[in-house]
């Protein structure tokens, strides 16, 4: 049995002034709100303006019931992947939103990615999203919606035009890039307002998502076209997009077990099981393999000093040098608090010092930014490095961990900032 909030409390839960948005940076909250107004405002003016048929409505109504009908298929699979999303969670509800630039005058396709949105919204409040991320979300959807809507409305003036061969497929495909320039834009906007400075990747996602989304994307262009020539089979666009709904999940939870969330490194089973896999290798084609582990120095007094706001970013920042560092095929895992690892196949022991002093060298240099003083960058970062060697040092993964973590430990005792190898002065 649940209890009742009491009524001044249900009161104070809707009251305008207590809503979240209001404490958020002014610049941002200016943002969401300006947004939100233009996309309602141009809405209300596209429906008041252009001549809605019966045709129209019919496939406003089809879109809406296939959107329904596939949430009601895999309900599970979608709360499951929101649950696990991060800021660039794509819901693929853009396959019946961009269907509708296609097929819809642009009123009624901006009412149809509300109505989507809205019917999002329970699945994501449950999942913990704030309520102003909702309206933003639907707004910024909207606003693409309009746009796309525009350029098929500009370019052809009437939609069987569509039907010409390349000429149709160009409007596709100019209204599905202004449909992703309007949408990703706003959203990275409010990324930046919201925590700034930030890496590209964090503004707008990694390849693998923005991937997902243009197929989603794709898929709603054929569905639009279908449902406008030969509408009895709008329906099949349902099977593609659960098969692709249940692909990105599995990808989701590959990335879940074998990530760092913090970093987006390799956790440390994962890295583990990698390591064995190249020490394995190396044995086999009779080639040296270097590991390393870094440890941040005195990185207690940038989270007592700073906050640990400023010490997450001080790990993503140097997870970012040493991916940039060291080459694409070496693995690099986080072990957890300040200390990373790598493993680098086919490198000696003189290559593999030398990529450490770079990797000194660009922490040396690294800046980060506190919430508390946004332009006054943070510097006078340093880490020690120790190294271990394959076959010299050890012949599987633990032996050489252990090794490592001696070196590290030598280089801590010799003052910091250094890199070490057991028994080599460096």
């Amino acid at each position: 049995m649940t209890v009742a909030p009491p009524p001044e409390t249900r009161r104070r839960r809707f009251a305008p002034r207590s809503w979240e948005l209001w404490s958020l940076p002014k610049d941002l909250a200016r943002y969401l709100l300006l947004a939100e107004v233009a996309a309602v405002l141009w809405t209300v003016t596209a429906l008041l303006t252009e001549t809605v048929t019966r045709s129209d409505l019919i496939r406003f109504g089809v879109l809406a019931a296939l959107f329904a009908a596939f949430q009601q298929i895999s309900p599970r699979i979608e709360r499951m992947r929101i649950r696990m999303a991060d800021s660039h969670q794509i819901d693929m509800t853009s396959v019946w939103t961009f269907a509708g630039v296609i097929a819809l005058p642009s009123g009624l396709s901006a009412l149809l990615a509300l109505l989507i949105a809205v019917a999002m919204t329970v699945l994501r409040l449950r999942a913990g999203i704030h309520p102003y991320r909702q309206m933003f979300t639907a707004a910024t959807v909207m606003l693409a919606c309009l746009t796309g809507s525009a350029i098929v409305n500009v370019t052809s003036t009437h939609l069987a035009h569509l039907s010409g061969g390349l000429g149709g497929a160009g409007i596709v495909l100019l209204s599905l890039v202004a449909y992703t320039a309007v949408n990703t834009t706003m959203i990275a906007g409010a990324i930046f307002l919201a925590a700034r400075p930030l890496p590209v990747r964090a503004l707008f996602g990694t390849a693998e998502e923005n991937g997902l989304e243009v197929a989603t994307l794709c898929l709603g262009g054929m569905t639009g076209l279908t449902l406008v020539f030969t509408p009895w089979l709008s329906f099949l666009s349902i099977v593609p997009l659960v098969v692709l709904q249940r692909g990105a999940l599995i990808k989701q939870l590959e990335v879940a077990a074998t990530t760092d969330p913090k970093t987006g490194l390799l956790n440390a089973v994962a890295w583990r099981q990698i390591a064995q896999k190249e020490i394995a290798r190396a044995a086999r084609d009779r080639h040296t393999v270097a590991l390393m582990i870094i440890d941040m120095d005195r990185f207690k007094a940038v989270n007592d000093t700073h906050g640990h706001l400023v010490g997450d970013a001080v790990l993503i920042a140097v997870a970012e040098r040493l991916t940039a560092e060291l080459r694409q095929y070496d693995s690099i895992g986080r072990f957890g608090g300040e200390e990373f690892v790598a493993i680098l196949p086919e490198v000696d022991m003189a290559t593999a010092r030398a990529v450490s002093y770079r990797i000194l060298a660009r922490i040396r240099e690294l800046e980060v930014f506190s919430p508390d003083a946004p332009l006054v960058p943070l510097g006078g970062f340093s880490a020690s490095i120790g190294v271990a060697l394959y076959p010299d040092n050890g012949a599987d993964v633990e032996s050489l961990l252990h090794v490592a973590d001696s070196a590290l430990y030598a280089a801590k005792s010799a003052g910091r900032d250094r890199v070490e190898c057991v028994g080599l002065a460096n």
